[in-house]
């Protein structure tokens, strides 16, 4: 069987992504089994003492036995999402393992990814498969605050592109406009390896505005901050 991990920033995409390789027959693709408050599999997730403190004495392991119950499903394809702040042994494992494949997935409008952070984590709402209120419910933040978020996740998707270039690991980086663009998915297919599937489709919805100064509840000093910062392109519609 062939193991992948899902490496990327939260509001990337990640699970959008997760939820897609999941439509297809031979591939399984489990959560977060590294997030440190819980263990996310495909399932709710498990925040239990047991559940954490077994993961986190032996993290290697864990991963190990992940692959494991996948390939016993008789997949051709088993992974789970890595993100920055997980377990740096798992890190520092697929960086010793050249046979795990590693989807990086990565966001080049930092104002859509912060400013879907920010409404995700002020609401606790980090995805869904029924659009409702908090689809159209207005961020409120400054521009200090996204430059803030913006910035520190342009260093991590740098220092992981980085990374990822002195790695013998098959490997291949997305950024979230490819995903939606067609041809994707067979893409992905073959870089997996599986045969294409017709009909790929994850079943979330989109929890904000393409149009991104609608996400705001004053856009206006949004507006003037990246303009002047020659970011204006940002401001447009993102898909």
């Amino acid at each position: 069987m062939k193991r992948f991990v899902i490496l990327g920033l939260p509001r990337s995409g990640s699970t959008y992504l997760m939820t897609l390789l999941n439509a297809h027959r031979d591939v399984i693709c489990t959560g977060e089994q590294f997030n440190p408050y819980a263990v996310i599999s495909d399932g709710p997730p498990d925040d239990s003492h047991d559940a954490v403190m077994g993961r986190d004495r032996d993290p290697v392991a864990h991963m190990k036995a992940v692959f494991d119950q996948a390939e016993i499903k008789g997949v051709a394809c088993g992974g789970f999402k890595y993100m920055i702040g997980h377990n740096i042994k798992i890190l520092q494992e697929i960086a010793s393992d050249p046979e795990i494949a590693i989807i990086n997935i990565w966001r080049e409008n930092k104002l859509a990814q912060v400013s879907s952070l920010i409404k995700a984590a002020n609401n606790k709402k980090w995805a869904q498969t029924k659009a409702d209120d908090h689809v159209t419910r207005k961020i409120v933040a400054t521009p200090r605050q996204i430059s803030h978020r913006w910035h520190e996740y342009a260093t991590f998707d740098h220092l992981i592109a980085m990374w990822l270039d002195g790695l013998p690991n098959p490997k291949v980086r997305f950024e979230y406009r490819e995903m939606f663009r067609d041809g994707f998915e067979d893409g992905l297919c073959d870089f997996l390896g599986v045969a294409r599937q017709k009909r790929l489709k994850s079943p979330l919805v989109k929890q904000s505005s393409n149009a991104i100064l609608d996400r705001f509840e004053d856009p206006n000093p949004i507006r003037y901050y990246f303009t002047q910062a020659g970011l204006a392109h940002w401001l447009e519609d993102e898909l």
